[in-house]
């Protein structure tokens, strides 16, 4: 079977089942009324509307704390196949359900037990949650299909650098060309980049090592012990007071990034 996409993991993803869901549930059932819901949850006092607010309210509450569990445990879950996924999703709404039918039991007054409520309200809930779980779903599906092409026919791309953390795992493409400068900060690196001509940045946990490789590959040039450098962007050298060399940026808002003795010579003849 084979495991859950990392987009049914993610937080987006649990807010949308959060929200979309009972408020499918609500607008639906005041509209159609199907299953002679409107008779069930009138109960002789004009209560139709208000119960279905309340129902589409628990529908919430229990689908918030079961998907802020998943997504709290989605690190431990490496193993969650879309069987288990499936399971979860039955079980959620079989929760709903329960807390409908103790609702809806007391509405009533004890004039039905529970257990006479019970059934119904299940398949209520399965009837009419089926629809947005499965748009929802077939959404999500979708859409991280179109990133992952999207992502594919970047990697086909040599002008764009792909940015790996420690683990291997792929953070950031970006062009060669957008790249200001990359600076090390204890375990991590920050990655200045310009985006849409506007300057951003990108927090990376790897090591200046582990990029060296990457970034030779791609024209970036180390020009301190915590930079690299795109000589593209560079718009002058400048010796400061006490031998300092700084390397001055063609973009606005940044200050000049240091230049060891051991690199001048390198960086200077690509310029």
């Amino acid at each position: 079977m084979h495991t859950l996409p990392d987009s049914y993991r993610k937080l987006y993803a649990q807010i949308l089942y959060v929200l979309v869901c009972p408020l499918f549930f609500m607008v639906f059932a005041i509209l159609y009324s199907p299953f002679g819901l409107d008779g069930f949850l009138d109960m002789g006092r004009s209560l139709f509307a208000f119960n279905v607010s309340i129902i589409a309210s628990i529908i919430l509450g229990v689908l918030a704390l079961s998907r802020l569990t998943l997504y709290l445990l989605r690190a431990r879950m490496k193993h969650f196949t879309w069987a288990h996924y499936v399971v979860w999703c039955i079980g959620e709404v079989f929760l709903a359900a329960q807390f409908i039918s103790l609702y809806v039991t007391l509405m009533l007054h004890g004039s039905l037990s529970f257990f006479s409520v019970v059934a119904k309200c299940v398949g209520i809930s399965y009837a009419i949650l089926i629809y947005p779980y499965l748009v929802l779903t077939l959404s999500i599906a979708l859409d991280a299909k179109k990133k992952a092409a999207a992502a594919a026919a970047a990697a086909d791309d040599d002008s764009l650098i792909r940015f790996f953390d420690e683990y291997k795992k792929l953070r950031l493409i970006i062009a060669q060309q957008a790249v200001l400068f990359i600076q090390a900060e204890e375990n991590y690196v920050s990655i200045h980049y310009l985006d849409a001509g506007r300057a951003k940045r990108f927090v990376l946990r790897a090591s200046m090592r582990s990029l060296e490789e990457t970034a030779g590959r791609h024209g970036l040039v180390r020009c301190q012990r915590s930079y690299y450098i795109n000589p593209q962007h560079v718009k002058v050298l400048r010796r400061e007071t006490g031998s300092q060399i700084m390397a001055e940026l063609d973009v606005d808002g940044f200050p000049g990034i240091p230049v060891s003795r051991s690199y001048y010579d390198k960086l200077s003849s690509l310029l």
